[in-house]
């Protein structure tokens, strides 16, 4: 207690001089609006550069996790190469070339400026279209799954027609043992799928990987879509309904690839004349 009074004491003058400046800051507010608001305006800009600070420090961390998301991104896209080329078979000695391969999809990065989800038949909008080389027919993948195949295109945008649409089939296959089927979307879920036709005496685990098939010219084979969540065994079906739970977010999903495969007109040639002159 006495160690407080001796320092009172001795800071004596310095106090009564703030409690008078104190007063006199206060009597000088009341009766003066312009320095109030000077001083308003004095602590909005520093509220202000404060926000602006954060803010740099949130973009500095929404870029590092951009970064690194890219970084995936990259890193997958390099694992694909294999499951986008072709074996070089046929070739003209004139365009042989070193590697072993040549090139059968292309992917144009582009991004979502629209999404519905809680429909029926729900789309993607992207911010691509004629002026890009996008065609309708072409396939949509994201890093962690697929997305959709291209319904109408204009000049610069084009609609897409996602797996969470009721006309949507795509075909997949079981990572493990390569039996294929059909995935469609129930309409009841934007996380969840069903995977139907794979015959019932093929031993399925939950947590199977999923991928597509390489079945048809819209996706390459081996592109993630899901994993198996439950195996459905309605008594004397010889096939199986596998509820599968979508690898891809599509809430959250931002950036995509359009797919183009080069060799398209080729293959669809050779299906509609199997037998016959192309």
């Amino acid at each position: 207690m006495n160690q407080i009074l001796q320092l009172l004491r001795r800071n004596l003058y310095i106090l009564v001089f703030l409690l008078l400046e104190a007063i006199a800051l206060v009597l000088f507010f009341n009766n003066n609006q312009q320095p109030s608001s000077s001083l308003y305006e004095f602590g909005t800009a520093i509220k202000g550069r404060f926000l602006s600070i954060g803010g740099d420090v949130r973009s500095k961390d929404e870029l590092k996790a951009e970064n690194l998301e890219l970084q995936k991104e990259n890193a997958w896209l390099r694992a694909q190469l294999e499951t986008s080329k072709l074996p070089l078979r046929h070739q003209e000695k004139a365009f042989r070339t070193d590697s072993a391969y040549a090139q059968r999809y292309i992917c144009l990065c582009t991004r979502i400026v629209h999404s519905t989800l809680n429909l029926s038949n729900n789309y993607f909008i992207l911010d691509a279209g004629r002026a890009e080389g996008v065609e309708a027919g072409m396939g949509v993948i994201s890093p962690r799954g697929i997305i959709g195949i291209v319904d109408k295109v204009s000049e610069h945008f084009s609609s897409v027609l996602t797996v969470l649409h009721s006309q949507s089939l795509v075909s997949v296959s079981l990572a493990s043992s390569g039996f294929s089927g059909s995935l469609s979307w129930p309409g009841i879920r934007y996380d969840e799928a069903v995977l139907s036709d794979i015959p019932s005496h093929v031993r399925i685990r939950k947590g199977e990987k999923v991928v597509t098939s390489g079945l048809s010219s819209v996706f390459p084979g081996g592109i993630p879509v899901g994993y198996v969540e439950e195996v459905i065994s309605e008594p004397g079906e010889d096939f199986y309904r596998l509820r599968i739970r979508f690898s891809e977010d599509y809430h959250g999903v931002d950036q995509v690839y359009i797919v183009k495969d080069l060799y398209k007109a080729e293959l669809e040639s050779c299906r509609q004349h199997p037998f016959g002159e192309i």
